[in-house]
């Protein structure tokens, strides 16, 4: 039997980046480029092509047989018609974009759209931190807060394929406006630049001199990452500012819990990188607000994601996931119209 591969790719605002997988899991050929997120949509996908062509062609110089590729899109998409509906940070020309079609079009390999966050979600579930529970919550943290479900061990993607919106619940109906469009949303609170936003209204008060010299005075070095530093050096303003962050993830995991069920929470991205300064509010915003299954939370795991590259492998496992669903599918019907053949030929089979 052949050897089969997959490719992913992660599609972000700056940068781009594809791999192929081969049969023991392992991302191989990893390449990343910029996107240009200001072009047009036509010269962005004429490059996701050519990468994925190249990617593919090194897959089977090693003697693989490319099956499909899986696209992690930033954007609220259709991932059935495979279509890009809202994606913020590209320029016009991508709403209701074809991009599954496009790409498979010009590469003639069959190609899944998923969203980014639930690319994360999959792979951590399938290889990394959340493998081997069943009911997980995946969370991103970075630019924005995004979310995947994985709900009796299959990505969960509900009605509309946006199932898994973990930023987008609302924590403040009276909060500062999202990027969404609606209020107070997690997001506003968690992501890295309401971090950076509530760092540098501290700094403009002169109240954080040790992030200054972290920062070494200079507010485009200012990062959540450095915010981390300084918080974790003592300094207590930075230390609240992840406090405000924790409680705001531990209302939203809260929320999640209560409704779906948990066994795991996988948490990612740059922000995460905070470690125990973002865990240890998230635990205590649960104990103190988490009533209806206080007596499982003993069990739930809140663990740091695992991967280097979550995007790029969750959007490969995926195509290769839907590839097998649709041999599967496809062989199942060729197997049902077999009997329905060798039964009309054979009337009297079905009689006893």
């Amino acid at each position: 039997m052949a050897k089969r591969a997959s490719i992913g790719l992660d599609l972000g605002g700056t940068n781009f980046s594809v791999a192929w997988l081969d049969e023991s899991g392992a991302l191989r050929d990893t390449l990343t480029l910029e996107t240009q997120s200001h072009r047009p949509a036509s010269a962005i996908v004429a490059d996701l092509a050519s990468a994925i062509q190249t990617t593919a062609q090194k897959a089977r110089q090693e003697g693989y047989t490319v099956v499909g590729s899986g696209i992690g899109v930033p954007a609220v998409i259709d991932p059935w018609a495979g279509l890009v509906l809202l994606p913020p940070n590209f320029a016009e020309g991508w709403h209701h974009y074809p991009l599954a079609a496009t790409l498979t079009q010009a590469t003639q390999i069959p190609t899944w759209l998923i969203n980014d966050a639930r690319s994360f979600t999959f792979a951590e579930s399938r290889m990394g931190a959340g493998k081997g529970y069943r009911h997980l919550l995946g969370i991103t943290l970075g630019t924005g807060v995004g979310g995947g479900l994985i709900l009796n061990g299959q990505l969960y993607l509900g009605r509309w394929g946006t199932a898994g919106e973990f930023g987008h619940q609302v924590y403040d109906p009276h909060g500062p406006r999202c990027g969404c469009g609606g209020f107070g949303c997690i997001e506003v609170f968690a992501s890295g630049p309401a971090i950076v936003a509530a760092a540098a209204r501290h700094l403009r008060q002169g109240r954080t001199p040790l992030l200054r010299e972290i920062i070494q005075g200079s507010l485009d070095d200012l990062s959540p990452k450095a915010v981390a530093q300084a918080a974790q050096a003592g300094e207590e303003e930075c230390i609240e500012i992840y406090r405000r962050v924790g409680r705001a993830l531990g209302i939203g995991i809260s929320n999640v819990l209560s409704v779906l069920g948990l066994e795991a929470v996988v948490i990612g991205g740059g922000v995460a990188q905070a470690g125990n300064l973002l865990f240890e509010p998230i635990w205590q915003t649960l104990e103190q607000h988490q009533y209806m299954v206080r007596e499982h939370l003993s069990t739930l795991q809140i663990k740091p994601a695992q991967l280097n590259e979550p995007g790029v492998m969750g959007a490969a496992v995926y195509a290769a996931e839907q590839y097998a669903a649709e041999q599967y599918a496809a062989e199942q019907y060729a197997a049902e119209q077999s009997q329905q053949i060798i039964q009309s030929a054979n009337p009297r089979a079905n009689t006893v």
